[in-house]
Order: C-alpha cells, then sequence, then structure tokens
C-alpha cells in the first residue's frame, strides 16, 4: 500500500507540475513574462535566453548612452544583417517554448491554435509575394523565429520558406488532427520522392532473386 501511495503522490506532483509549467509556457508567450530559471534549465532554454537577454541588454543601453545618431547607425546594423539583433535569438527561445508547451500541453489553447494558423497563412503567402518589406503585412517576428532571411535571394527564401512551412505544419496537424497540406503547395519532398524509386528497385531486386531461383531467365536475354 506504501508503494501504492507513493507512486500516486509522484504521479500527483508530476501532474501538478506540468500544469505548473504549461502555466508559464502561456504566460510568457501572451505577455512576454520572465521564465524561471529552473524551467530554462530544465527545458534546454537557459543558453538561447541568457544570449536574447544580453543583446536586449545592450541595445538597451544604446538607446539610453548613446546620441540619435549613433543609436540610428546601430540599429541600421541589425537591420542590414551586419550585426545580429535581439530579434532572431528572441525568436529562437519563442519557437523553443512553443515545442515545449506543446509537447506537455494535452490540449493547446484555441488562440495559440488560431495564432499557429495565421502563421501558416503568412508562410504561405510568402511563396506567392515578393514585396517582404510591404509594411501592410511584413511581420519580422515571424521572419525571425523561422530563421528566414527576406534580403537573401529569391531562391534561398522560397527554400527557407519551405522548410518553415514544412515544421509548423506537421507541428499544427499533430495539435489539430487535420492532414498536411504542404506537398500540395511545394511538392513532395525530395525524401518523399525517393521512397518510391527505392521500393521500385528493392522490388525489381527480388523478382530477380526469385527468377534466379526457379532457373528462370531474364527478360530481354
Amino acid at each position: 500500500m506504501k508503494t501504492e501511495h507513493a507512486y500516486t503522490d509522484a504521479a500527483q506532483r508530476r501532474e501538478e507540475e506540468v500544469r505548473e509549467h504549461i502555466s508559464w509556457f502561456r504566460e510568457f508567450l501572451t505577455f512576454g513574462t520572465e521564465l524561471p530559471e529552473t524551467i530554462r534549465r530544465q527545458y534546454g532554454l537557459e543558453e538561447d535566453y541568457r544570449r536574447y537577454m544580453e543583446l536586449a541588454e545592450r541595445d538597451n543601453r544604446m538607446f539610453e548612452e548613446a546620441d540619435g545618431t549613433e543609436y540610428r547607425r546601430h540599429m541600421e546594423k541589425i537591420r542590414k544583417g551586419e550585426i545580429p539583433g535581439p530579434g532572431k535569438a528572441y525568436g529562437k527561445v519563442v519557437l523553443a517554448v512553443e515545442k515545449a508547451y506543446e509537447r506537455i500541453c494535452p490540449s493547446p489553447a484555441r488562440d495559440y491554435l488560431e495564432e499557429k494558423y495565421r502563421e501558416l497563412l503568412f508562410l504561405r503567402g510568402m511563396v506567392y509575394r515578393k514585396d517582404y518589406d510591404d509594411p501592410l503585412w511584413y511581420k519580422p517576428e515571424i521572419l525571425d523565429k523561422y530563421g528566414i532571411d527576406h534580403r537573401a535571394s529569391r531562391g534561398t527564401v522560397l527554400e527557407q520558406v519551405e522548410k518553415a512551412y514544412r515544421e509548423l505544419d506537421a507541428r499544427f496537424c499533430r495539435m489539430t488532427g487535420k492532414k498536411p497540406d504542404a506537398d500540395r503547395l511545394f511538392g513532395k519532398s525530395a525524401a518523399q520522392k525517393a521512397v518510391p524509386a527505392q521500393r521500385e528497385a528493392s522490388e525489381s531486386n527480388a523478382r530477380e532473386v526469385r527468377m534466379h531461383k526457379r532457373g528462370g531467365r531474364r527478360p530481354g536475354f
């Protein structure tokens, strides 16, 4: 009986811990609330989080201490990709938190699912749009999160968009049960195309083995 009680207590503590972590992740994703260090360490977020804080503090110091011209020059270097900015580092943290949240949350919140769906629509739009800096729809936080360099060549951008879309589409399907549509948008990936060819070669080899066992001749000989 003691063993059963100990097991039950441990299970309850684990459930409570998971609920607490889900709550913290939601707070972070919704309001940007700082995550406790214990949670950051447990989910492997500490290094990326520290990097983001360093860059954010650097920019804050620059804003407070430098004159307007120097600060604008600093921000322009970030925009051009000449120096790292906190945006990409923060995007990396957000993506990691999202994946951790999805991993432990049995039923993600509706508003969260709607946000992921809007991100899918945004990425889909990048397949057809070429003016990535259009202020009407430009969303640097999404580009930063999924590692899309909108200043790169059109081909590179499309490769990055496809990678981001496929990964997000797979996550969204796991959460909602819907069928993936990345193949319809981009066509089958190279790995998927290779499977039928490998299967056909395997079946051809098997036929030859069977023919040799029966003493038959290969067609055409």
